[in-house]
């Protein structure tokens, strides 16, 4: 089968033709080539121009960049980002999958138009994160970019590559998918070695993409780290908003190859070249990254047990103040994510990272997540231990254009 590669002529014809399955659409993002950033930097959104990628007529960015800056800290250092809101309207910044040693929530802080806001906070988890504007409009054009907070000591890999998948439509209303801001770019990784490749899916669209390499591990999933295993055919499956870390076993003479899976055949995302001397190739899974210290265990017996039915029609101005209820902190609670909608939702749970459960009992997927795909007229059930006090936001969205569809918030309490 041959591998299609992007151009402005060639492209794929929108989320029908990435339907791999019920819950695969199109869409992929990976993250800037942009230096990583451990003091203070100024996060500038204004109007700019990208007409070979966005088409014609005027697109929000960040520091005139896409996708805005990469940031990057080391685990338990304080972050501060100068925000400046050179929009007509106000701008509201989600730190998607981020929490926080103070347990305050830094997407809490909107920006008037005009205006300028600082945000400071210490990221608790190392991993692999993304900021964005709260407007689903902005956020999935171009309003974006990844934060990277690393383990401490030295690095485990020898290659680290952020992968910040985004996605456009052009005049034709065929999309493209930049990966850090260009179109099918190559990257490198170690000669006979083990390239870290940070994928985040920045687009609107459901992903399943495939690894072309000797072996690839899944390491980390939505930012948390995972006990290395291999993904079925080297093939992962990304919700809107999600993330995957892989560990990818490169050959000493050919590069790999990154895709997404289409009815049309594959799509090539990127290139990883083998640079460097050659060697023996690791073999067997890597070894696990650090634990940011999530629970081991999950007693389901005594949880609290929360329902979120998505009511279609419903605006997220009207739900986001509704309380599916209230825990003290240390408890662990079920969430139950109804969909009676005819088309799979992607739901972001703010605050804590959560389990997915087993649609018939109370056995567990072995990673976490903070973005969870909901099957249409499904539902899905997951579990956390709730850690952190303060009110935290879940959102449904539509795949497609990231409208939020409805939005509920829960409390914990000290």
């Amino acid at each position: 089968m041959s591998t299609h590669t992007f151009s402005r002529r060639t492209v794929l014809k929108g989320a029908a033709a990435l339907s791999c399955s019920s819950l695969v659409l199109p869409g992929v993002t990976a993250p800037a080539a942009a230096q990583g950033q451990s003091g203070p930097l100024t996060l500038s959104a204004a109007e700019g121009s990208l007409p070979e990628i966005a088409g014609q007529g005027s697109i929000a960015l960040f520091n005139q960049a896409l996708p805005g800056p990469l940031l990057r800290v080391k685990k338990g250092s304080p972050l501060a980002v100068s925000v400046q809101n050179g929009l007509r309207q106000n701008l509201g910044l989600v730190w998607q999958g981020v929490r926080t040693t103070a347990g305050t929530d830094p997407s809490a802080p909107q920006v008037a138009a005009g205006g300028q806001a600082n945000i400071a906070f210490t990221p608790r988890d190392a991993g692999t994160f993304w900021y964005h504007a709260a407007d689903p409009a902005l956020a999935r054009r171009a309003l974006a970019g990844a934060l990277v907070v690393d383990e401490d000591g030295p690095a485990a890999y020898e290659s680290d590559q952020v992968l910040f998948i985004q996605s456009f439509p052009p005049e034709t209303g065929l999309p493209l998918f930049p990966v850090n801001g260009a179109i099918s770019p190559t990257l490198q990784g170690p000669a006979s070695g083990r390239a870290r490749l940070r994928l985040i899916n920045a687009t609107p669209l459901f992903l399943r993409v495939s690894v072309d390499a000797p072996a690839t591990y899944v390491i980390a999933v939505d930012g948390q780290p995972a006990e290395p295993f291999a993904p079925k055919d080297s093939r992962v499956q990304i919700a809107p908003g999600g993330r995957v870390d892989l560990a990818v076993t490169m050959d000493g003479a050919n590069p790999s190859t990154l895709s997404i899976e289409s009815s049309q055949g594959p799509v090539q995302l990127a290139i990883i070249v083998p640079v460097g001397p050659g060697g023996t190739a690791p073999s067997g899974p890597p070894a696990p990254l650090p634990s940011n210290g999530l629970p081991a265990e999950l007693p389901l017996a005594d949880a609290a047990r929360f329902a979120f039915k998505i009511e279609p029609g419903s605006t997220p101005a009207s739900l986001g103040s509704v309380s599916l209820g209230s825990v003290k902190v240390g408890r662990v609670v079920v969430l139950t994510l109804d969909n009676p909608l005819d088309t799979p939702l992607s739901v972001r749970i703010d605050g804590h990272p959560v389990r997915l459960l087993d649609a018939n009992y109370d056995g567990w997927s072995p990673w976490w997540h903070d973005t969870v795909p909901v099957p249409a007229k499904g539902s899905a059930r997951v579990a956390f231990k709730a850690e952190t006090a303060g009110t935290w936001s879940i959102i449904a969205q539509r795949p497609g254009d990231n409208a939020q569809v409805a939005a509920r918030t829960y409390q914990v309490t000290a």
